[in-house]
């Protein structure tokens, strides 16, 4: 468990240089651009699973300790029809669609489902390495990297590994939609969802890329909720942020918040100052950026924001030397 002092610690590479936006195509990206081109994607989890052959295999306890895992997903082994037959069946096997997401660091592979059933076993059987962890009903998005991934390790390198963005179809954090600002339709707040939840994940792979990690906290989700909500609706509202997370407004969490994740890590009896730390720095951050004082703009907002900790107030200063001015 960590302190708080350690939970509250900047970015690995906060002060790093940013590269030149956007960044060219690498390996990786140039692999999906030709499977997409040439596989069928109507259908995608069969052909998924033959490349990330995690997806064969039923979560459960220990599964990557197993014979199957290590054949399969640790030594590459080709599928034998019993490891089909055993595999995981989707609730809903019409709904997997997968395509590849532009963004200024690199485009990512993005598989999203319409049932959750679904979502959550791709959560547990790539992010978790085939675990049955708990998956919180109110989360419907998860940033993957450094998976297994046979095609990239048999086409690129060996050492290459795989990102992915998995996504659920659903109103985002579960918020209905006359909770929204401006009212949207039930249809349009999913339309709006998917926006924010999208963006939301490709910042985290963003900031792996641009300050040297993807982190699982609260200083993170604002980072990240900051540029999917702006991108979904044209403004950051420190309230809606709040009720996205599940705290009250004096920062107690409901038994099902999406905050609880974000403070697995963190010792029990420092959670409490963390939800409270994160409202304010919300709050500050709306503030910002209503006044004109902060961008709203994707990257030269997040430039701002990597700089920023938790347990420091965000300020019209913070950030002024950040990386160099994105392309």
């Amino acid at each position: 468990m960590q302190t708080l002092a350690e939970y509250c610690r900047p970015f690995k590479e906060a002060n790093a240089v940013w590269p030149s936006l956007p960044i060219g195509a690498d390996a990786r990206e140039h692999w999906w651009r030709q499977w997409l081109n040439h596989s069928r994607t109507e259908r995608p989890w069969d052909a998924l699973r033959l490349l990330l052959p995690q997806l064969l295999l039923t979560p459960g306890n220990n599964v990557r300790s197993g014979e199957a895992y290590q054949r399969l997903v640790m030594r590459g082994e080709p599928a034998q029809a019993a490891d089909l037959a055993q595999a995981p069946q989707l609730h809903d096997p019409a709904g997997p669609s997968i395509s590849l997401a532009p963004h200024p660091t690199g485009a990512v592979p993005v598989l999203s489902f319409r049932d959750h059933r679904d979502f959550v076993l791709a959560v547990r059987c790539l992010a978790n390495r085939c675990e049955e962890v708990p998956v919180q009903p109110t989360v419907h998005a998860q940033a993957i990297s450094g998976l297994i991934h046979w095609g990239l390790i048999r086409e690129v390198d060996r050492r290459t590994r795989c990102q992915i963005l998995l996504l659920h179809r659903a109103p985002y954090s579960s918020l209905p939609a006359d909770s929204i600002p401006d009212q949207p339709s039930a249809d349009q707040w999913i339309a709006l969802s998917q926006t924010w939840r999208l963006e939301h994940e490709l910042t985290h792979i963003a900031c792996r890329r641009l300050v040297g990690e993807m982190r699982i906290n609260l200083y993170d989700e604002l980072v990240a909720d900051a540029l999917g909500m702006t991108a979904a609706l044209g403004r950051f509202d420190a309230d809606l942020f709040r009720r996205g997370l599940g705290l009250s407004m004096h920062a107690h969490p409901d038994s099902d918040a999406r905050a609880h994740v974000y403070v697995s890590t963190l010792e029990p009896s420092e959670h409490h100052q963390a939800f409270q730390m994160v409202l304010q720095r919300a709050a500050e951050l709306e503030e910002l950026i209503a006044r004109h004082q902060w961008p709203i703009d994707a990257m030269p907002l997040l430039a701002k924001l990597v700089r920023g900790q938790l347990n420091q107030p965000l300020t019209d200063g913070a950030g002024s030397t950040a990386a160099s001015e994105p392309d």
